[in-house]
């Protein structure tokens, strides 16, 4: 990592910080004044109801961006709030547990469609979860208003009240820190125009396009080397994914050498990649390896450091199985996996690398003995 990468995001960590200290400062100093007159019922009721209230306010706020991105006709793919994730397959809409600490917060997935007017959509897609949370704030401070100031229903309003200000507030400023964006950082770059706004459009066009169906050996070449420029040159978070691309497309070419040129270029950047979604590159990296290259020794390798996750396709986590299987000459078990990839495929966000997994896996099936 460059020193001016790692200088952005400590003084995005230290922002971050202030921020949130001095937000979570303010609302203690009022908590702890109010709950020196709380009837002790009272306190245990908001100590009860903390948990929930925190999960009603972000999930409010992931709502929010759902609605708007529906709105935008964008494919509304995921929700999750806490623990819980509701993921749409083929069959429909399937609840998951959801075990990744960096999306326990919140977090919905909505794949752009279409590449038109990109700029405007995405923005109000980002807003749509500020906007809820600013609406859920002012409605249940209006309910706390017209209860009686004893009522303990009343304290219950003002916290839900509190956190979805705190969430509107941290989430609308524009902040870059752990390989996230916030919301308002991503309307700043679309709107302000130049090349953050340039940068923006261009992953959103790679996004729609991929999401689509277009399979990565027709992705615009030159487009993806634009986005990586400018991406490097605005010290982006979002660069280092543009590096899966290139490796993604160079591999459906037959271009091995690229590919894995660019393979390494991303795991390279690892650390610019959240922690909940960074097994997704030791995934790559073990069926490259495995599929690819036939080398076992670098797909086990790859393969111990990879952890499983709901957010991770499962195609491609049994393509990576059924790969190396092969390599330990197990036909049986390589063969149920392959069949069990097949048969994810139409769950991929992802299609354009589904139509490429796919092929993969058929020349995977044509390795085995009949």
């Amino acid at each position: 990592m460059t020193s001016k990468k790692k200088k952005s995001k400590i003084i995005g960590f230290v922002l971050m910080m202030i921020l949130c200290g001095g937000l979570g400062f303010l609302i203690g100093k009022l908590g702890f004044q109010a709950g020196k007159t709380l009837p002790g019922s009272v306190a245990l009721m908001l100590g009860i109801a903390f948990i929930p209230a925190f999960f009603l306010v972000i999930g409010f706020h992931e709502a929010g961006h759902a609605v708007a991105g529906v709105w935008q006709k964008f494919d509304f793919r995921m929700y999750v709030v806490g623990p819980f994730m509701w993921d749409k397959e083929q069959e429909g809409w399937k609840f998951k547990w959801n075990k990744n600490v960096n999306t326990a917060g919140g977090m919905v997935i909505c794949m752009p469609t279409g590449t038109e007017n990109l700029k405007n959509r995405f923005s109000i897609y980002a807003a749509g979860g500020p906007i809820a949370s600013l609406i859920l704030a002012g409605l249940f401070y209006g309910f706390y208003l017209l209860l009686p100031a004893t009522s303990s229903l009343s304290f219950l309003f003002l916290l839900i009240a509190s956190f979805s200000l705190l969430i509107f507030v941290v989430t609308i400023i524009p902040l870059h820190m752990g390989g996230f964006t916030s919301d308002g950082g991503r309307i700043l770059n679309l709107q302000r125009g130049g090349e953050a706004a340039r940068f923006e459009v261009l992953m959103l066009k790679i996004l729609s396009q991929s999401s689509g169906g277009v399979r990565p050996c027709l992705l615009d070449w030159n487009e993806l080397e634009e986005a990586s420029q400018l991406g490097q040159k605005l010290n982006s978070p979002f660069a280092v994914y543009i590096q899966s691309f290139f490796h993604q497309s160079a591999w459906d070419k037959g271009n091995l050498d690229l590919a894995e040129q660019h393979l390494m270029a991303y795991m390279d950047d690892i650390e610019n990649i959240p922690d909940g979604i960074r097994s997704i590159v030791w995934l790559d990296a073990a069926f490259f390896y495995a599929a690819a290259k036939s080398d076992l020794a670098k797909a086990l390798d790859y393969w111990s450091r990879f952890k499983p996750s709901a957010i991770i396709p499962k195609a491609q986590v049994f393509a990576t199985e059924a790969a190396i299987h092969i390599l330990e000459n197990k036909s049986a078990e390589a063969n149920s996996k392959i069949n069990l990839a097949m048969g994810e495929l139409p769950n991929m966000m992802d299609r354009g690398t589904a139509l490429a997994l796919k092929d993969k896996l058929l020349s995977l099936k044509s390795r085995q003995p009949s």
